[in-house]
């Protein structure tokens, strides 16, 4: 039908990923007379000069996702919209040479009439003569994006709208947004659909996407007792049905959830397509019995609408130095804290410290600081590499940015896994800092400016 207009022009170049020519890409349109599910979608051959490649040598990008076709098999919930591009990244070391080329595609898409053996298919073929285009870089497997709960101290104060952060989002050159559900959306569980749209307006005018929708739950409404199963039931059904309302395709469920809830509102989070994720939070663990039964969940069923949300504060390595200072501005002896940090730093136990703290004639903020500092949580990065099929989303939780580094967690060590792993996805900043300084007067650090600070140091550690 549309075999003339199928390939696109622009489209046609070689690609670049970690500083290599990896293969070159081709864009080209859908020859149907309308859009389809990617689970129609047949495949493709690329002829060029002669030599074909097919389906198997190549990926498939649209809306700004990629998948292989073997991952778009039954996948209905991408759409191949009438008329929008899509590209076609063909895997060859080294690429194509300059100028150009003859080049041919034969696209194959699989197209039954209802439920009566109407097979239809739609394959078309085109041939053109292209001249090589600029090399295109392809972006990092990571993504990066913010959580908006980074600004809630000037959220808070009436400093920065929405709208301000949105804005920054985008001028860091990051197009992830997420958002705290009952932080951020008036007359919360039900924004009107004036502010729904103009939260679409948002993302569109500053060209972010959601990523990621915190849900809370609230389990002891009456005091004293706990809501039951049901009732908390319907509060993950009601955050997904808004987090899909406002375009999140993940829902971050909060640690104290157990598996019984969860399994219980996956029927819903099918119907609306989000993706539960469990956040993995201090005090919680990597590679404990806790995690394992999620992960276990998951083999078991195969279910793609749950998974995994690290939060980076399982990572700290380092005694929050923030939180030092705070303990000493409060009265701490000094060398307390710093025994206190180094025992912390060596792995010793919460129970031997404040033993051996009880025998330095501490004061009570000395004590304080003795329990305060295992309250955090230290996990060896590299148990991340047994968990990366079940991450859908990472939470960059930071507490204080110095000279290009968080001073408590190891970022290099972090991504260096997760990139060595293939992991795709989004790390989103979560700044904790700022509620550490509200005992000194009239100062307030500048939330804005550590996340910036931390979006420097995730393009030096992505390699963007």
């Amino acid at each position: 039908m549309f075999e003339k207009y199928m390939i696109y022009d622009e489209g046609f170049r070689n690609v670049e990923k970690d500083g290599e020519i990896i293969g070159f890409q081709i864009g080209v349109r859908i020859t149907y007379y309308r859009g389809v599910v990617l689970a129609v979608i047949g495949g493709f051959k690329v002829t060029v000069d002669g030599t074909s490649y097919g389906k198997e040598q190549m990926t498939f990008t649209v809306n700004g996702n990629t998948y292989t076709f073997q991952e778009m098999i039954g996948k209905t919930d991408e759409h191949w919209d009438f008329g929008d591009v899509a590209y076609l990244t063909v895997s060859l070391p080294g690429g194509l040479a300059q100028g150009e080329h003859e080049v041919e595609v034969t696209e194959n898409i699989r197209v039954v009439y209802g439920l009566r053996d109407m097979l239809l298919p739609n394959i078309a073929t085109w041939k053109k003569r292209l001249a090589l285009g600029e090399t295109y870089r392809l972006p990092p497997d990571i993504r990066r994006g913010v959580s908006l709960y980074s600004y809630q101290q000037e959220y808070y104060l009436r400093q920065m709208d929405l709208e301000d952060c949105i804005r920054e989002v985008a001028g860091l050159g990051a197009d992830g947004i997420e958002i705290i559900s009952e932080a951020m959306i008036p007359n919360f569980p039900n924004p009107s659909q004036t502010w729904v749209d103009q939260w679409f307006t948002l993302m569109d005018k500053y060209h972010v996407v959601p990523t990621c929708y915190d849900a809370f739950m609230d389990g002891q409404i009456y005091e004293g007792k706990f809501i039951t199963d049901e009732e908390a039931v319907e509060v993950m059904e009601r955050d997904i049905r808004l987090a899909a309302r406002l375009g999140f395709r993940c829902m971050r469920v909060l640690c104290a959830v157990p598996l019984r809830i969860i399994e219980k509102a996956l029927p819903c989070a099918e119907r609306y397509n989000v993706v539960m994720g469990i956040e993995v939070h201090s005090p919680y663990k990597l590679a404990t019995p806790w995690l394992d039964e999620y992960v276990d969940f998951i083999k078991k069923t195969g279910t793609k609408h749950f998974g995994i949300i690290p939060d980076f504060g399982i990572f700290v390595e380092k005694s929050v130095r923030i939180l030092e200072r705070k303990r000493i501005r409060n009265g701490a002896t000094p060398e307390i804290v710093e025994f206190v940090s180094r025992c912390y730093r060596e792995r010793k136990s919460a129970e031997e410290t404040m033993e051996l703290v009880k025998a330095m004639n501490p004061n009570e903020e000395d004590l304080f600081w003795a329990k305060e500092a295992f309250t955090y949580t230290y996990c060896d990065p590299e148990l991340l590499s047994q968990y990366i099929p079940y991450i859908i989303h990472i939470h960059g939780k930071f507490y204080e940015m110095e000279d290009g580094r968080e001073m408590s967690i190891p970022y290099d060590r972090i991504i260096k896994v997760l990139k060595e792993n293939h992991w795709k996805g989004y790390i989103n900043s979560e700044y904790e800092g700022q509620r550490h300084y509200h005992d000194i007067p009239e100062w307030d650090v500048d939330s804005v400016d550590q996340v910036r600070q931390h979006h420097e140091m995730l393009k030096k550690y992505i390699g963007e």
